[in-house]
This record gives C-alpha cells, sequence and structure tokens, in this order.
C-alpha cells in the first residue's frame, strides 16, 4: 500500500456526509440515539444490494441499517445479520463503535479506480439500481475505514 497522507484530496472528495457506527441491536441502538442523546427519528430502509463482494470474493452477506439526521452528517447504525461482512468482522475484533466516514461521490467507478492505483484495497462493496458502495481499506490511516457512496440523495 501506498502513503495515504492527504487521501481525501488524492481522491478528490467531498467533505463527508455520513458516520456510521456499527452495533448489534440495530432497534435498540436506535433507541438508545433517539432517546438519549435525541437524534433522530431514525429510517429504516431495506436496500437491496446486488454484486455484493468482501475482501475481493463474492458475498451473500447481509446487514441491516438505520438512518437519521444529524446536523450536517447522516447518521448510519448497522447491524450484521448474515455473514462474512465487514460489519461482523469489526464486532468480532472490536465491538461495537465508529466504523466508517462516508462520502457521497458522483462517479463511484472512477473513484474506485484511483483508490485502487493508490493501493488501496476495497474492503466490501454492493451496488444498487442507483449506484452503490465501496468500503476502502484505510484503516492504516485515522485508523477509519472510507466508504464511497454513490446515491440519487441521502436517505434522510
Amino acid at each position: 500500500m501506498t502513503d495515504q497522507a492527504d487521501i481525501a484530496g488524492k481522491l478528490d472528495l467531498p467533505p463527508p456526509s455520513q458516520v456510521c457506527i456499527v452495533v448489534r441491536d440495530l432497534q435498540q441502538a436506535a433507541a438508545h440515539y433517539g432517546n438519549l442523546l435525541k437524534i433522530g427519528p431514525f429510517v429504516f430502509p431495506k436496500i437491496v444490494y446486488k454484486n455484493i463482494t468482501y475482501r475481493g470474493q463474492p458475498s451473500d452477506g447481509y446487514w441491516e441499517m438505520a438512518f437519521a439526521r444529524m446536523g450536517h452528517l447522516e447518521l448510519e447504525l448497522s447491524c450484521p445479520v448474515r455473514t462474512p461482512s465487514i460489519y461482523e468482522d469489526f464486532l468480532n475484533e472490536q465491538g461495537e463503535g465508529l466504523h466508517h466516514l462516508g462520502f457521497d461521490i458522483e462517479d463511484l467507478d472512477a473513484t474506485i479506480a484511483r483508490a485502487e492505483s493508490l493501493g488501496i484495497d476495497v474492503l466490501m462493496s454492493g451496488r444498487t439500481d442507483q449506484g452503490g458502495f465501496a468500503h476502502l481499506d484505510t484503516t492504516k490511516t485515522g485508523g477509519t475505514i472510507l466508504e464511497l457512496i454513490q446515491r440519487p440523495a441521502p436517505r434522510v
């Protein structure tokens, strides 16, 4: 892997639009953030991904998500349901907590190609009819994964 200094500049990323916390119980976590921290309301969309990859291999991993607006950021809660997924890996290795920062981008394929040209691997990716996502292995820089998100609009 090459030097990841100024990764946002090298990938031409906009400011972050999302922060994700991995949780063990989606409903309980949404209630916690809503009741105790006054974040919400949460929406619980059923997003169908196609062509999911996990560490470069096809995957049928599945996770559920909840989203709420948190100022300028979208808060995502992700809960693994079926392995393999990087969310399950995270829970097993670190427990619940901050998982990734998300960036809404225009061209997922072009940004993935730029990341790969810098030696940055894609940990997990998937597609929808309207775009998709890719989690980049950027944990050596700041300890946090970066997610590239291509979609028509934020969920909340």
